[in-house]
């Protein structure tokens, strides 16, 4: 039975170690993803398309807890905010903004509502990103936070210009320009741009003013570039009024500002229309061909731009009108053609790249789903192996224990028949032998007449039989005679019983009775036990409670102290 129990024992430290490695080996995918999370935390700032790569790069998503699917949504979704791509596809952004918001994170509060507006107006809800704009602005302002408050009105200024409702960006950029709020020069510069090109497309001719106030704010942070975008805006603006003169000194500003942007096809396509328009024929058709040049160097480098060819084309056609040439866009609907049919093999190159991906989140989660039932069903396992391990391993130690006290109980009623037969007959005895009180119990239990016939104690059937009476098969309650026992003990030990009962018999027990009685009789504790078929343990805290009811200290000899009264 020991090597049986040690195999099994073996077999369930295997499946423990087993289900131990494959938990480490979770816990290091985990560990992982946490620390990946941790690395695009400080990328979001300045590499945002670094953060992007290393979150697109994680396969272990779908193995995270609730707190890291939510950081990799916030993250993702922020990574492209930054980098200006749509977010309609993160559809967790809602429940990550939410998650934070729960939990009081103050650090991302204010960004949640740029993160939340952005994500409502690529998907279309103007209305709603409007409103979480509005809370976010408000919640700014009462924070003091200037730096979000502007990024907050500059996203609504943005989202009702793209909207076409002019008038009311207009108005939030004054009313921001206006405000007690200090601004950094950047941010006056953005809000004077903003609202330049909102008034200007209102007709207001004081959106030139604020045209002119934001390039100058720009050159003098010494931001070329800025100031050289704002300057192109403003000489469209003006050609679209008809000042053609005063655009094209813009655009040659602009020119001057940023010379290696001089020769793009949108800045020559802008100087073409503008010579045309003053008739000035020649220098548009020359500036028309160096934007014709550009755009196709910009098309060989995959920057072409379908806007810019058509302006181009269009431009041609009123030039070759001019000259009493043909007018012919053939060739610009052939290009037209190429153009739609490598939309559509890009779009049906991104579904079909939609499609995998989705395919690949569904394996990974059929994956991931597969790997918890597994972890669950080999803690299950371990439970139940271990646990059945350790019932086989209780019920050999109770065998164990209980052979151990068979064995026990029967060298303690072969010590005690052995006394008890070494003593002369009842007649002939002396009547304060103990040996005689306990040949009268034992001839009760029926021990010596088990003995008789089986006389070995290794023989297992003596075992057998002596253990069904010490082992409740056979109770000493209905073998022992207390009413023929007691007077026994009265006879033979001055009265024990008579003296005890008269004195104490209202605050014993009749079990404690009894022990004291056999106690009298000169029984050990084991000796005890077996008679009365209790544990050595249970003797002694009723040996205990005797003391207590009848005053002896503990220590001293109940009998010696009842006998002494």
């Amino acid at each position: 039975m020991l090597a049986d129990f040690a195999a099994l024992y073996i077999d369930i430290m295997k499946q423990l170690l087993y289900f131990f490695l494959l938990l480490s080996l979770f816990s290091c995918s985990v560990r992982d993803g946490k620390e990946t999370l941790a690395a695009t935390d400080s990328l979001l700032t300045n590499r945002p398309d670094s953060a992007l790569r290393l979150l697109d790069g994680m396969r272990n998503v779908g193995q995270m807890n609730e707190e890291d699917v939510m950081h990799y949504a916030w993250n993702h979704a922020m990574a492209h905010q930054l980098m200006g791509m749509s977010l309609e596809e993160d559809s967790l952004t809602p429940n990550a903004v939410d998650y934070y918001r729960k939990r009081n994170d103050t650090a991302r509060l204010l960004d949640g509502y740029l993160l939340k507006a952005s994500y409502l107006r690529w998907a279309g809800l103007r209305k709603d990103a409007l409103n979480e704009l509005e809370t976010g602005i408000s919640t700014a302002r009462q924070q003091g936070d200037a730096g979000k408050l502007v990024q907050l009105a500059g996203q609504k200024i943005d989202l009702l210009y793209r909207s076409g409702d002019y008038a009311s960006a207009a108005t939030a950029a004054r009313t921001l320009l206006h405000s007690h709020h200090h601004l950094d020069n950047a941010a006056r510069g953005q809000l004077l741009y903003a609202l330049g090109t909102n008034l200007s497309l209102l007709g207001d001719r004081d959106g030139d003013r604020y045209f002119q106030e934001s390039i100058q704010q720009a050159l003098d942070d010494k931001e070329k570039e800025v100031a050289a975008e704002r300057i192109r805006n403003y000489a469209d603006v003006l050609a679209v009024r008809g000042d053609y003169v005063q655009s094209n000194r813009y655009l040659h500003r602009f020119q001057q500002l940023v010379p290696r942007y001089a020769g793009f096809s949108v800045i020559q396509l802008s100087l073409a229309s503008n010579y045309a328009n003053m008739r000035r024929l020649d220098s548009a058709q020359i500036c028309l061909d160096r934007a014709d040049a550009s755009e196709r160097e910009l098309e060989q480098a995959g920057q072409g731009d379908l806007n810019r060819k058509a302006g181009i084309e269009q431009l041609r056609n009123v030039l070759n009108f001019s000259r009493g040439r043909s007018v012919s866009s053939h060739a610009f609907q052939r290009y037209c053609d190429s153009v739609t049919t490598a939309m559509m093999e890009k779009e049906n190159t991104s579904l079909r790249r939609l499609e995998t991906r989705n395919r690949l989140q569904a394996a990974n989660y059929d994956l991931h789903r597969s790997r918890l039932l597994l972890l669950l069903g080999l803690v299950l396992l371990s439970l139940l192996l271990l646990g059945g391990g350790v019932l086989v391993y209780w019920l050999y130690q109770r065998k164990y224990q209980r052979l151990a006290e068979a064995e026990e109980r029967i060298d303690v009623l072969t010590d005690m028949l052995r006394k008890a037969q070494s003593q002369p007959e009842a007649g002939q005895a002396d009547d304060h032998d103990d040996g005689f009180f306990r040949k009268v119990l034992l001839q009760q239990l029926g021990i010596i007449r088990l003995v008789a016939s089986t006389p070995t104690n290794q023989n297992q059937a003596l075992l057998k039989r002596i253990s069904a009476i010490s082992g409740g098969g056979l109770p000493t309650h209905d073998l022992l005679v207390w009413t023929d026992l007691y007077p026994i003990i009265d006879r033979l030990y001055n009265q024990f019983y008579t003296r005890l009962t008269q004195r104490y018999g209202h605050l014993l027990t009749e079990k404690e009775t009894q022990i004291c009685c056999l106690l009298c009789a000169g029984f050990s504790t084991k000796e005890i036990g077996v008679v009365t078929q209790q544990t050595s343990a249970t003797i002694y805290v009723r040996k205990t409670s005797v003391r207590k009811k009848i005053g002896v200290a503990e220590g001293e000899d109940i009998v010696a102290y009842v006998n002494a009264l």
